[in-house]
């Protein structure tokens, strides 16, 4: 089965590109615009053909935040940007002596600072630092326990982070992920949930080297709106896309899968099926807007 896509209608499109909808109509029928047609005979525009709409007419989402994608700030934050490099250096050296109140004042004092969303903050700060202190513990520079201890308090001050955060609503639209056998890394995964319960969905961080038939059965308790599979290591290309694959084909057809992950960037991912590959949690967090307005249309 293919993975499920979010669909739009050539209204919402036209109020995103700030056009008319009898032009997307028009842009629909002349092919411009990929289409499928419901039963009834109804347009319908998928996110993939929308967003190859816009790179073939070179054209930009007026509105996007009308179909639930995110808005990029206007203003420069103060996180991610050029002269941040000695923040992170400062973490990372106060994560590799285990100086957990320390690590933990810089992230609640930059989300205070900044506005910025609290999983950006961590994963600006925590996804460095354990890069860095991942690289010194192979060139044996620290030793193995620092690197463990330094995951493990990631790990809290991840937690501690969601848990300053509100319970999600019970209508909230429902996610789970983790990664697959295989791949023993957490952060990654926390970072996720943090990312969307953040945005209000009701997400549930299931664990890591979870075999797929784990996913399946949770996929069938939680009846999740999406799954998300984080992928920061990959043995046996073969055997991922095969346990990708089989995931993908146990789900219902309307269940979303996204995947994201470092070790994405060197597959060939042409083989797996998803709904979203994303790079980045600004990535994920878009395309969960989009499904969520895509849902409620």
């Amino acid at each position: 089965m293919a993975a499920f896509q979010p669909f739009f209608s050539p209204k919402q499109v036209a109020k995103a590109l700030d056009a008319s909808e009898s032009s997307v109509k028009r842009w629909c029928d002349q092919g411009a615009i990929e289409t499928v047609r419901t039963v009834g005979g109804h347009r319908k525009i998928s996110l993939d053909a929308l967003q190859r709409f816009l790179e073939v007419s070179n054209r930009t989402l007026a509105n996007p935040q009308l179909i639930g994608l995110r808005v990029a700030p206007q203003s420069t934050t103060s996180y991610g940007v050029t002269g941040d490099k000695e923040d992170q250096i400062a973490f990372r050296k106060l994560l590799a002596d285990g100086d957990e109140l320390a690590c933990g004042r810089i992230l609640r004092d930059r989300i205070q600072r900044s506005g910025a969303p609290r999983s950006r903050v961590a994963d600006f700060f925590i996804t460095d630092a354990m890069h860095g202190i991942g690289d010194a513990w192979d060139k044996s520079e620290l030793d193995a326990y620092q690197e463990r201890r330094g995951c493990e308090i990631c790990l809290r001050l991840i937690n501690e982070l969601r848990s300053s955060l509100p319970f999600p609503s019970p209508t909230a639209p429902i996610a789970v992920g983790g990664t697959l056998s295989g791949d023993p890394y957490q952060i990654p995964t926390a970072l996720v949930e943090l990312s969307l319960r953040e945005m209000g969905w009701n997400a549930t961080n299931l664990g890591c080297e979870l075999p797929v038939e784990s996913f399946l059965r949770a996929a069938n308790d939680y009846q999740p709106t999406m799954i998300w599979i984080s992928v920061s290591t990959i043995s046996d290309e073969k055997a991922f896309a095969e346990s990708e694959n089989r995931l993908v084909d146990g789900l219902p057809t309307e269940t979303a899968v996204v995947l994201g992950g470092r070790a994405l960037a060197s597959l060939s991912t042409e083989n797996l099926q998803y709904s979203a590959l994303c790079n980045a949690l600004g990535e994920l967090t878009d395309f969960a807007h989009l499904l969520s307005a895509s849902k409620s249309a």
